[in-house]
């Protein structure tokens, strides 16, 4: 159930987003411009490529690598193909993860491998395995990690990046803590290359004189040595609700954030730390053109859709709010037509379950209207099943209804974009046909539509539209992020 009074109560959505998602959202901009300054204080405009890669790999933890993976070969039109290395192992975490090179790798391919922390082990293997096949590596990390060193090993590229600046689950009560040492909006004070070690202390800190620590049994926090044979008695675990009110009013957090151990995925702005280097190098050697001229117009265009779809604009006139409120109790397909859309989509469908939690579907224009056609007919429908009237309000929630989410990308046919893919025009589109087949079957639609010329500039608006989107569904949804 929806909260749509939350929408257009911008207090009452800060006082919600305990994970600081909707500052996230907004921060887009924000980190492509640090993300750019920081490559090019790398040197990234003095590479000199003796050509294009036969494949460019990508590898890293988390969803970032994979829609950056996405987006990518979905702006370069497929002249190169990109390849996502997908990561095995026992657990989403740092340690259990491995990553292999295909067999097919060799000397003419770009490996990069991106981590937010560059503390991976895994990622440091694979760097050592493209290095013994020749291949090209670039590593898109912080600065002062081991993966730094990985790289440097292999004679690879750094390209320095900030921090994900995700609010942590406080291990006390699993709700969201900000970090000390890293600027919300992506801004690293320390320039590119400063180890960890000499970074400055957080406001207000004394570095002149270490704290004095309490002798053993003082203070709380240092217990006294034990006696042989002694065991560590085990504190009794709190009672519900003494952990402090949960701003939804419950005693306690979320069943899903007690019970996953794992770490969630960074804040959706994120990304764009990571694919605003990737798309200055894949500039430089020559896969999709994206100067620094067009990656200020992106920050600029980030900013206008995060002033269009922030908390302050009233849902009426907020593309974000609408769409969230169009899929409260919805089951959301997502059709895209268009290689930058069908890239967005998915990316949208892993907000929803990530974020949101919400399930959600995507396929490509024309093959949804056969994979997603028998959905319009089952109980899923809009028009399947009107409400039973004596259905429990309270006991008995409504039914997902299927909503279809039709994102488009007439691509410009302007000589910026490094595609050969003809554009969507109106006797080659397929978006027709979708909103007859919806609208036949009683199911509402919703269109989404870039205005922007240049291909990247395109991704950007709805990617910034669809994080908004997801992150208004998370908070006015129940349980809040």
């Amino acid at each position: 159930m929806l909260d749509e009074s939350l929408l257009d109560a911008p207090e009452a959505l800060a006082r919600a987003d305990t994970r600081g998602l909707l500052r996230g959202a907004a921060e887009s901009g924000a980190r492509v411009r640090t993300a750019a300054r920081y490559a090019a204080e790398a040197g990234i405009a003095d590479l000199q490529p003796d050509g294009r890669p036969r494949a460019v790999l990508v590898a890293g933890p988390g969803s970032v690598a994979e829609c950056a993976a996405d987006l990518l070969g979905a702006l370069t039109g497929g002249s190169v193909p990109v390849t996502l290395i997908r990561p095995t192992g026992v657990a989403p975490a740092a340690g259990a993860l491995r990553w292999a090179l295909p067999g097919w790798a060799g000397p003419l391919d770009l490996l990069a491998v991106t981590s937010p922390d560059g503390s991976e082990p895994g990622l440091a293997v694979l760097l050592d395995q493209a290095y013994r096949r020749g291949c090209t590596v670039v590593a898109l990390t912080p600065a002062g990690t081991p993966l730094v060193e990985a790289v440097e090993r292999a004679r690879g590229l750094h390209l320095p990046t900030t921090p994900a600046a995700l609010r942590e689950p406080d291990p006390g009560t699993g709700y969201g803590q900000s970090p000390t040492d890293v600027d919300p909006y992506g801004a690293d004070p320390t320039p590119p290359g400063t180890p960890h070690a000499e970074r400055p202390a957080a406001p207000g800190a004394d570095q002149s004189e270490e704290p004095e620590r309490p002798a053993p049994g003082e203070g709380g926090t240092n217990p006294p040595p034990l006696a042989p044979g002694e065991a560590h008695p085990r504190p009794e675990p709190p009672a519900v609700g003494a952990l402090g009110a949960h701003p939804h009013g419950a005693g306690e957090p979320p069943a899903a954030q007690r019970t996953n151990p794992y770490p969630a995925d960074p804040s959706p702005g994120a990304l764009w730390a990571v694919l605003t280097p990737l798309l200055a190098l894949v500039d430089r050697i020559g896969l999709v053109h994206a100067p620094p001229e067009t990656l200020q117009r992106v920050a600029d265009r980030l900013d206008q859709v995060a002033e269009r779809c922030g908390p302050a604009q009233a849902t009426y006139r907020n593309p974000a709010k609408s769409l969230a409120a169009e899929l409260a109790d919805a089951l959301p397909l997502v059709w895209t037509e268009g290689e930058v859309a069908a890239a967005v989509g998915r990316r949208f469908a892993r907000l929803l379950g990530a974020v949101a939690g919400r399930p959600a579907l995507t396929a490509g224009l024309p093959d949804a209207l056969r994979v997603h056609g028998a959905l319009l007919t089952s109980p899923f429908a809009g028009g399947a099943d009107p409400d039973d009237f004596f259905r429990d309000r309270v006991e008995e929630p409504e039914a997902l209804r299927a909503r279809v989410v039709l994102l488009r990308d007439r691509q410009a046919a302007d000589t910026a974009d490094a595609s050969d893919t003809p554009p969507v025009t109106a006797d080659l589109s397929a978006a027709p046909a979708a909103r007859e087949l919806a609208l036949s079957h009683d199911t509402p639609i919703s269109e989404l539509e870039p205005t922007a010329e240049h291909a990247v500039e395109r991704a950007a608006e709805l990617l910034a539209i669809m994080d908004f989107a997801a992150v208004y569904l998370a908070l006015a949804g129940a349980g809040g992020s």
